[in-house]
């Protein structure tokens, strides 16, 4: 029903996406470095954009997810974001905590334009079950079902009407 205001606006939302190839050595933990500083750098592209408050960056694997992490939290402070990490790996009380501390800064129907900046880090363990709403969005290549999942949190409730992700 496109004259439903909430559906209209969900399906209307446009979510342009770029595909950015990095090239990476062979050496598995240089691929990974190569590909945490490649995440930070869009990271922090799309957060200057006007409007952009929430980042999430999600990855494959949870060693890449913690690179990032690193990454961003040594930024922290020039960039004036805030870095959380969340993993399928985390214990479920942490997990518990973590979730209740973020949630009023990522969930769908949050106030916006409050000024805070968030940068989420996460594995796949955030495809499910979160109903999360994100600004911008940085992605690991993955497969087309991962991608649709990660992507649902993208502009979730249509508010923006635009939102930008980058592929790696």
């Amino acid at each position: 029903d496109r004259e439903h205001d909430g559906l209209s606006r969900r399906i209307r939302a446009s979510k342009r996406a770029v595909l950015q190839t990095v090239k990476t050595p062979k050496n598995e933990e240089r691929a990974r470095e190569k590909l945490a500083a490649a995440c930070v750098s869009n990271a922090r592209k799309l957060l200057e954009a006007d409007g952009v408050e929430v980042v999430a960056v999600i990855v494959n694997r949870v060693d890449t997810a913690r690179q990032v992490a690193m990454l961003a939290e040594k930024e922290a402070e020039r960039c004036r974001w805030t870095v959380h990490l969340l993993t399928g790996r985390m214990r479920p009380l942490d997990r518990r905590d973590l979730l209740r501390r973020i949630e009023p800064d990522l969930l769908a129907g949050r106030d916006r334009g409050l000024g805070r900046r968030v940068l989420l880090v996460s594995t796949q363990a955030i495809e499910a079950g979160a109903d999360f709403d994100f600004d911008a969005l940085v992605t690991e290549c993955a497969s087309l079902d991962a991608l649709r999942q990660r992507f649902g949190r993208l502009d979730r409730l249509g508010a923006l009407g635009v939102a930008h992700a980058i592929i790696v």
